[in-house]
């Protein structure tokens, strides 16, 4: 699906998606399956409720659901086309993905029990106006399970609001501006270590666009650099175990639209 061209935002980000969906399930050594996983056990999804996945991606959320409902059913939207192939190529039965826009849903009222949402919310063009969307078209949440990352590298965001997404109490702020009350807040950290500068720059890369942008745009020789300074900072920790750590926190939360 192509995104309104005049944004060029969602541009970047579809690109993005598009760039990094062949990886984007064994990045970090498979930790968006372990968010997932996390998410739809907070999401508690039963047999027969019709499931709507804002920001499918992969289907990593998707496919961990359609089990737990079967036989309702999932459906999966998302702007990227090379995350949604991947999606389709594994969805299971009752699973339907499609190319949309968060900030413009097309379902009829009442037609879902269950929405989830996993890394998407800080993507959206406008992550407040998605929400007031959904809640504007009447859409039945049992549960909306929206989720923001915080990272351990300090970037530019495209918002001073986006870059507090991963703050707990930014999440209910938001979700109670689109008319939604929050009932359960939890964090999941985790994280994992690579060999040398060069995986680990490589680890950056895929954390978002912007990592995305800024580490492509540097060339051979400036990145050498850069892993070179990576180097020496891990070489002065003085413990080699503890070399090139990285961790990731998460912060989930379940709400119920008023």
């Amino acid at each position: 699906m192509d995104p309104d061209a005049s944004d060029e935002m969602v541009d970047h980000l579809v690109d993005f998606f598009d760039r990094v969906a062949p990886v984007y399930d064994t990045w970090a050594g498979g930790q968006h399956g372990r968010v997932a996983t996390r998410l739809v056990d907070l999401a508690t999804p039963s047999q027969n409720e019709q499931v709507l996945d804002v920001g499918t991606g992969t289907g990593l959320v998707a496919n961990l659901v359609a089990p737990r409902v079967n036989p309702g059913l999932v459906i999966g939207v998302d702007l990227s086309e090379n995350m949604l192939s991947i999606a389709r190529a594994n969805k299971a039965k009752n699973v339907q993905f499609v190319g949309m826009a968060a900030e413009h849903l097309v379902f009829r009222p009442a037609t879902f029990d269950l929405v989830t949402m996993g890394q998407a919310l800080a993507y959206f063009a406008d992550p407040t106006t998605a929400l007031a969307e959904a809640n504007r078209q009447d859409l039945f949440f049992q549960g909306l399970v929206p989720l923001a990352r915080r990272h351990y590298l300090s970037l530019p965001r495209y918002s001073s609001e986006r870059s507090r997404f991963g703050e707990p109490d930014v999440l209910p702020e938001i979700l109670a501006t689109a008319g939604f009350d929050v009932m359960r807040m939890t964090e999941m950290v985790t994280g994992g270590r690579t060999h040398d500068a060069r995986e680990w720059t490589e680890l950056m890369a895929g954390a978002g666009p912007l990592p995305y942008t800024l580490i492509r745009s540097l060339g051979p020789r400036y990145r050498n650099e850069l892993e070179a300074e990576v180097e020496a900072a891990m070489a002065s920790l003085g413990d080699p175990d503890e070399a090139f750590r990285y961790h990731h926190s998460y912060v989930l939360a379940v709400a119920r639209k008023r």
